[in-house]
């Protein structure tokens, strides 16, 4: 059984809007509380992962959370399910569409003085995004590996381009400003949803064949490269800025940095002229390999509500721009959105991640369990505790 395609589409799903979004709200922290609290959503996913997982493999086959609901509990389980994920998704697909566009416009204007309407970017970002979901799932894991390779050689060279420009001895280790506890609020969200892939469960579990030593190690493997990634990166980034801009390492620690500009900074801050173009490539890669993990799960799970009968491509086709569309949508209607909407995906992932997973793992009267991880409560509990934290972290930011 191969496990690098599905490994990578696990870590391509995590690695998108959170490369952006991460340096952006961990200025506040520094980078030691920054790396703590990011190796902590790691070690949540990964084993909130494996319920996930249980629930799929004691169905028989993979099935959307909607339709674990139904099986292992009713009709509430089901439909809290399916509006949960789709509120995810196609909050996570706005997220991904509306950062991939304000990077394109932004670097039209800065490199090439080209002013074009973030409408008219998005719209064909949007339309990359629907044609390249039509593709067959092989092709679009192969496509993935390619695209999510490339990004992680990037990513490296970027690290080295950008560590020859700071200052080891003078680092943001932790918070430069005054600590005010709305910060934490914020900041939890947006971390807990840089590790959301729980929408590819089920593609991935009938994809590896039902496999549950296979499915353990993709992951395992999947969730902490995007985790050694977001570290390296965040900490590269971090330490770049606080030393060659400090003026707007002070507007990211103020909330007041946006997407584009960020990236702008990061261009401009390497001295590398190669490696100057290659801060703009990486951005795009990570978000559209995101928009990728999203989309299949989320043509998967449209594909199964469409008629079985009539061309197989044209349901796949229907699926596929029933999926982009109403993030475009919500892209051209909820401008300047892009921490907000990760925030309140942040809430809603916390519903799909943990707590109805651990509700239905309640329910399940499976005498043998795949993963013996399971079996112990504590760690079900802290994991539910922490969900609660972060649901109550986005309703404290929203009022």
């Amino acid at each position: 059984m191969k496990r690098t395609g599905p490994i990578l589409l696990v870590a391509g799903t995590c690695i998108g809007s959170g490369m952006i979004a991460l340096p952006l709200v961990l200025a506040k922290l520094g980078l030691v509380p920054s790396i703590v609290l990011m190796l902590l959503m790691w070690l949540l996913m990964y084993y909130t992962s494996l319920i996930n997982l249980e629930l799929n493999l004691q169905a028989g086959k993979g099935l959307a959370l909607g339709e674990l609901g139904r099986k292992f509990s009713g009709p509430i389980a089901e439909w809290t399910g399916i509006i949960s994920l789709k509120l995810l998704s196609y909050s996570l697909l706005a997220v991904f569409i509306y950062g991939g566009s304000s990077i394109v416009q932004e670097y039209l204007v800065a490199k090439m003085a080209w002013r074009v309407s973030l409408e008219s970017v998005a719209s064909v970002f949007a339309l990359v995004a629907a044609v390249a979901l039509t593709l067959p799932i092989h092709l679009i894991d192969y496509c993935n590996r390619m695209l999510f390779i490339t990004l992680l050689g990037v990513v490296a060279i970027l690290i080295v381009g950008l560590a020859v420009t700071i200052d080891w001895s003078n680092l943001p280790l932790f918070p430069t400003g005054e600590w005010e506890s709305s910060s934490l609020a914020v900041i939890l969200p947006v971390v807990f949803t840089s590790f959301g892939f729980q929408v590819i469960f089920h593609t991935l579990t009938n994809y590896c064949n039902k496999n549950a030593k296979v499915l353990k190690q993709v992951f395992f493997f999947g969730s902490l490269t995007p985790a050694l990634v977001y570290i390296l990166w965040t900490s590269s980034i971090l330490g770049a800025v606080y030393n060659d801009n400090p003026a707007f390492y002070a507007e990211m620690v103020a909330g007041d940095a946006q997407v584009g500009e960020l990236i702008l900074a990061l261009s401009e801050i390497n001295r590398w002229q190669s490696v100057q173009l290659l801060v703009w490539g990486i951005s795009l890669l990570a978000i559209f390999t995101s928009v990728i993990g999203v989309g299949v799960g989320l043509v998967d799970s449209i594909k199964s509500m469409l008629p079985a009968k009539g061309p197989q491509g044209l349901r796949t086709m229907i699926a596929s721009f029933a999926t982009v569309a109403p993030a475009f949508l919500a892209v051209i209607f909820v401008p300047d959105a892009f921490i907000s909407v990760l925030g309140f995906a942040g809430m809603i992932l916390a519903v799909i991640a943990v707590l109805l997973p651990v509700y239905l793992f309640t329910q399940l009267k499976a005498k043998k369990l795949h993963y013996q991880e399971l079996k112990g409560r504590l760690l079900i509990v802290i994991s539910v505790v922490a969900a609660l934290v972060v649901i109550a972290s986005e309703l404290y930011s929203m009022m």
